[in-house]
């Protein structure tokens, strides 16, 4: 027994000298990492040895100590902070105004975080004695924890499963995927933490059902994360055989080394969030106002981001981005709700970006909880939204000059709702349908999981072309990017999978993009790995047609 204690102790102190270390060559490398903005591949070897550290100060904060509070005051800053972190970075990313959309808060904590872990291993290294923690003293408090903690666990478990299974259309499909590293380490931490409360109960059912189902947990929402790099390669085969080229960068592009992404995903920015480049916007700019008809008294505005002054070398060469917001045709606005450092980022790299409103239905809200501008909602068709968006193009052809953008190199994006009107909208220019005006030149559809065809389930009108715009697609269609989530309850990846089966039928150039384990939303996590691999792709396809 003795011996056995021993080769505990050995094992235990190696483990801690191993994490002292890795804590503090994580420390080095996250500053130099911060401070340089590198674009390598090799540099996802920090985020693997960022996370890897962190998973190993939880284990080492849950082994005994005679001094328990700096594990317990990890366990908590742990799990506090990876609730906090993914609110901050997605904060700084949907602020309009923000330049950097990296939360410098973001940077304290996951520093303050590996300086814990440092004294938490430097600790235990030198006053360790596995018998010498004291068990917690039983009382109503720690009961009342004990239940919290046991019931925030097994609704991790109950999210864990519908993440493998997929398809919910609720809260769990449009939150966990996109952020499941954080709920993975959140979950371990408040998994060692009751398990640390209850370290006298080791045999019990309850202590061994804790470990069970936080383990679980903790395990399952690594698994998005796990299987990124083998997607990554599927999706480079994909858009390799339907464009014909590779999606590597260009050489004849001067700007490459500091604008294009060298990499479809960066595991510190997932961590860290994603800087954003230099960038002009002009919010809230009028461009319609109705005064007859079903348009009476509506108000609709755009706001413009515009490339940084003085450089004229960047890659978009002021080709026109226009983006359409989501929300069920119900919900949704410009600005924060339509994922803004998307905007920021092409404008950076030298696209001219519109983010446009359009008039809603005022059928009942597919997400209630949305906040919706009253001048932009009355008894809307899907003929009516096109219109508007025809309209804003109308006042594009006008003045575009104002915003140096050219009209002979258009795109138009859009997610879910978004999706189905920029599909609706891009198709129909080019002298298809009379909404959009002739002098753009639409070169390009980006849609992400599009809603084609759903309107008529919400009871919002509309022809049958514009509800479902695969009616619209011809041998004159411009080239299309699709984006997918597998496990998309909301808009089903069949209604994806048969736009680009169209495409294909007319022998029209299309990619779509399936995200392994992606629900509904699960690109409006700016640094997310979904969105970072499809803002990849989408660079390349605007760099390659326009």
């Amino acid at each position: 027994m003795v011996q056995l204690c021993r080769s505990a102790d050995n094992l235990h102190k190696r483990l801690y000298i191993l994490l002292l270390c890795a804590n503090i060559l994580t420390l080095l490398l996250c500053t130099v990492y911060l401070a340089t903005a590198p674009l390598h591949t090799w540099w996802n070897a920090l985020g693997v040895l960022l996370l890897l550290t962190l998973l190993g100060n939880i284990v080492a904060a849950i082994t005994p100590s005679p001094h328990s509070w700096i594990d317990y005051l990890y366990l908590l800053a742990t799990a506090g902070f990876f609730v906090a972190i993914p609110l901050l970075n997605r904060a700084a990313s949907i602020n309009i105004s923000h330049l950097s959309s990296r939360s410098t808060l973001t940077v304290v904590l996951l520093f303050s975080l590996l300086f814990l872990g440092l004294i938490v291993n430097f600790m235990k290294l030198h006053k360790r004695s596995s018998n010498s923690e004291k068990a917690i003293p039983d009382s109503l408090t720690v009961k009342g924890i004990t239940v919290l903690l046991t019931i925030t666990i097994f609704i991790g478990v109950y999210a864990s499963v519908h993440l493998i299974i997929g398809k919910s259309a609720g809260i769990i499909e449009m939150t966990f995927p996109q952020y499941a590293v954080f709920f993975s380490l959140i979950y371990l931490a408040l998994t060692g933490l009751l398990l640390k409360m209850h370290r006298n109960r080791k045999s019990s059912f309850f202590y061994k059902s804790v470990l069970i189902g936080g383990v679980w947990s903790a395990s399952v929402f690594l698994i998005p994360l796990a299987v990124t790099p083998f997607w990554l390669v599927d999706a480079e085969g994909t858009y390799t055989q339907n464009f014909g080229i590779t999606s590597e960068p260009l050489t004849s592009l001067e700007a490459k080394p500091q604008t294009m992404m060298n990499i479809p995903f960066s595991l510190p920015d997932y961590f860290f969030g994603k800087r954003s480049g230099e960038y002009r916007v002009i919010e809230n700019i009028p461009y319609y106002e109705g005064t007859t008809g079903p348009d009476k008294g509506i108000k609709l505005q755009f706001d413009a981001y515009l490339p940084p002054e003085g450089k004229s070398n960047l890659p978009g060469k002021q080709s026109v981005l226009i983006r359409i917001h989501g929300g069920g045709w119900t919900a949704g606005d410009k600005g924060s709700s339509n994922n803004p450092q998307v905007n920021k980022y092409f404008a950076s790299q030298g696209f001219v970006v519109f983010d446009v409103q359009y008039g809603l239905s005022h059928e009942e809200k597919l997400f209630s909880f949305s906040r919706v501008p009253e001048n932009i909602v009355a008894g809307f068709s899907i003929d009516d939204m096109v219109r508007h968006i025809g309209i804003f193009t109308d006042y594009l052809a006008e003045h575009h000059q104002e915003y140096g953008a050219n009209l002979n190199s258009v795109f138009v994006s859009g997610a879910s709702a978004g999706g189905q009107l920029a599909n609706a909208a891009g198709l129909g220019a080019n002298g298809v349908h009379e909404f959009i005006n002739p002098s753009l030149h639409v070169k390009g559809i980006i849609s992400v999981y599009p809603a084609n065809g759903l309107a008529p389930y919400l009871e919002i009108e509309g022809t049958k072309e514009l509800t479902d715009p695969a009616r619209l697609i011809s041998e004159k269609s411009p080239p299309a990017l699709v984006f997918q989530g597998t496990h998309d309850g909301l808009v089903p990846p069949f209604v994806a999978q048969a736009f680009d089966q169209t495409y294909k039928q007319y022998n029209l150039q299309s990619v779509l993009l399936l995200a392994p384990f992606g629900g509904h939303a699960c690109v409006s996590y700016f640094p997310g790995y979904y969105n970072q691999t499809f803002l990849y792709y989408m660079e390349r396809f605007l760099y390659q047609f326009q």
